[in-house]
């Protein structure tokens, strides 16, 4: 008997291809397909089949409507060798919107191999856009949602959140790291380990920052990178950059992580900490469908391209926000100043306005904070008499992942000048919060200096130095 043997690849592409065939001709249904394209992959994903005798791996699929109301709850969807990928049964479906909340791929054994991570459990931030996934079924069209998945390894359900399976698996990428002060002083031949931040970047965009204990610490993070950019902050010491191959972070051990190390003359920096409240705090929100408001007591720092629900049409909502750095020394030189952000409750976004880097359709959408040149009150500013700005030394920010409600911001470049730069440098009255390019919903929408939690509004560092 003669057996033909195909393996399920690291990455699999999971996506809705709601079909427009002629048998469906109830204009009020469509179908929904699930097809998995395959490559060659691991060990773990392996199925077979057989002339005499078909395996098929499931997927276990569940969907609720708007309401929460349930309209397949652990479905388990056939999927069938078709040609050199994979295609699953069809399933009839009224026209609506949906919200996909399980999917998960399960082997001929019964064994879940691959899942996608419910928003907001251990594993979610591994992807760019945890479950519940929301998608619309239209008469005659076709959608497509393609979750990611991601192996489970060893994994327990929980770390996963229960969650839903689908989309490209990302495969987890585990190493071990510690951080010290490299003091050339110290007579200990053992320097000893330091906290800090460690963020860890990737070349599609993903990033996330760990806290680093004084001690090897084992961390994860997305895998399928060849290179890694890994960002090293501690208090009170210069930031630090590397750049590292993966094959290095995968050959560390707890007897021998990857040591990285903070320059000792670099600790000699002042720190002046701002984060004002209600009072001391200048932050205000202009609209341009009130452009004659004034919103000065406004709880949200915020850059928003979102409906308007009574117009029906869209606002476009901007902030300023600028800290009083009186308490800073006259002599003070700075050397490095760092915003701080936080929310409450992500805005939900659209993932399918943004495309792969590389492809034909890709284009960069995020937001900038831009340097005011121009003197505003907070209870006086609004969109008609906004204060110019300038886009020399503006810090871009990229779309960031959902269940991470901290960020932190490198904005030296506006509060100090380029040395480089033959152009003089402009007086600073502060930073203007917009989205850049053009706008793109739904935006970023951070706790101002008025929102109720103390802890969460915007905070200024600033690093520096004194005359010696």
């Amino acid at each position: 008997m003669k057996t033909f043997v195909r393996s399920f690849p690291l990455i699999l592409l999971a996506v809705f291809a709601f079909s427009s065939c002629e048998k469906n001709s109830d204009s009020s249904k469509g179908s929904a397909k699930f097809s998995i394209a395959s490559i060659e992959g691991s060990s773990q994903l392996k199925s077979a089949w057989t002339e005499d005798d078909l395996v098929s791996y499931h997927l276990r699929v569940s969907v609720e409507d708007p309401d929460g109301n349930p309209v397949f709850t652990g479905k388990l969807v056939p999927v069938y060798l078709f040609g050199s990928g994979y295609v699953s049964e069809e399933l009839e479906m009224a026209v609506g919107d949906y919200r996909l909340t399980e999917f998960m791929l399960i082997d001929p054994s019964g064994e879940v191999i691959a899942a996608t991570p419910l928003e907001g459990s251990l594993l979610a931030y591994l992807v760019k856009d945890p479950l519940p996934v929301s998608f619309s079924i239209a008469g005659g069209a076709a959608t497509t949602v393609s979750p990611e998945l991601l192996a489970v390894g060893d994994h327990v359900p929980g770390d996963f959140g229960y969650a839903s399976f689908g989309g490209p698996v990302i495969k987890p990428l585990e190493f071990f790291v510690v951080c010290v002060i490299d003091n050339p002083l110290s007579m200990s031949p053992v320097q000893p380990p330091t906290e800090a931040d460690l963020t860890v970047f990737a070349g599609d965009g993903w990033h996330y920052r760990f806290k680093l204990e004084p001690e090897v610490n084992h961390l994860v993070i997305r895998g399928g990178h060849t290179y890694y950019t890994l960002l090293l902050e501690k208090e009170g010491y210069m930031s630090q950059t590397f750049t590292v191959k993966a094959s290095e972070l995968t050959a560390t051990t707890k007897d021998n992580p990857l040591k990285l190390k903070i320059p000792w003359d670099s600790g000699r920096w002042k720190i002046l900490v701002l984060q004002p409240g209600p009072e001391e705090g200048k932050d205000a929100m202009i609209s341009n469908l009130q452009p004659s408001l004034n919103f000065g007591d406004h709880k949200y720092f915020e850059a928003t391209y979102i409906s308007e629900p009574v117009l029906t049409v869209m606002r476009t909502n901007e902030s300023l926000v600028s800290f009083n750095m009186n308490a800073l020394p006259k002599s003070a030189t700075i050397r490095k100043v760092m915003l701080t952000l936080w929310y409450d409750l992500p805005l939900p976004w659209d993932s399918t306005i943004f495309y792969p880097a590389g492809s034909a359709e890709y284009r960069w959408c995020g937001a900038v904070l831009q340097k005011i040149t121009e003197p505003w009150e907070e209870y006086k500013v609004t969109w008609d008499n906004r204060p110019a700005t300038t886009e020399r030394g503006q810090v871009y920010i990229s779309p960031f992942i959902r269940n991470a409600n901290m960020l932190t911001l490198d904005v030296t470049s506006i509060y100090v000048p380029d040395p480089s730069s033959d152009v003089a440098d402009t007086p600073g009255y502060g930073m203007l919060f917009r989205l850049w390019p053009d706008e793109w919903m739904p935006g970023f929408r951070f706790a101002s200096s008025d929102y109720h939690a103390a802890e969460m509004r915007p905070k200024l560092t600033i690093y520096y130095t004194l005359p010696q």
